[in-house]
């Protein structure tokens, strides 16, 4: 992944966000990310997600290109009631699917008026543990994933900007 970002970046596919409230094209969703943060074009987003049944919709990276926030609106149908219940049943889909998984938290959070089923869990990695992060509700009546993944170290370096722009979403 990280060789996939750095050639895009020398391929000029990245550029800074704005400050200001922005809605994503593709997703019901409006946020603030800040200046330092990129968002990936959508060439980069081909690019970086080859394979189309797993791309994401949009993804912010943070300047020093270490952390990835990936939003992804899925056709799967998930009912406003249904997400609490993730939050008990999601995490037997994460330990069959995700070999290895060392820590595993799971939550139901409140962000931009709607709730969301929070999982942070660490896998081994090269070096340091690698941290992943989905934030899942219903939009629309379908399933909206944001995924922020990154080596703990590098996450906990970003954690600021991540979490603003985290707790920027809004869905409409």
């Amino acid at each position: 992944m990280k060789k996939v970002l750095l050639s895009l970046l020398a391929a000029g596919l990245l550029s800074s966000a704005l400050a200001a409230p922005v809605k994503l094209q593709t997703v019901p969703v409006t946020l603030e990310p800040n200046a330092r943060l990129l968002t990936l074009s959508e060439a980069g987003i081909t690019k970086a997600f080859p394979v189309a049944a797993s791309r994401p919709d949009a993804v912010f990276l943070t300047e020093d290109r270490k952390v990835t926030v990936a939003f992804e609106w899925r056709e799967g149908r998930l009912a406003p009631a249904q997400v609490a219940d993730l939050v008990t049943q999601f995490p037997a889909v994460i330990r069959a699917q995700v070999p290895n998984v060392k820590t595993l938290r799971a939550s139901l959070v409140q962000m931009g008026g709607a709730p969301w089923a929070q999982f942070v869990f660490t896998t081994p990695g090269q070096g340091d543990d690698v941290r992943r992060e989905f934030l899942i509700t219903s939009l629309q009546g379908r399933t909206l994933v944001v995924t922020i993944a990154a080596k703990t170290g590098d996450y906990s370096r970003n954690e600021t900007v991540i979490r603003n722009l985290v707790n920027s979403v809004r869905v409409s």
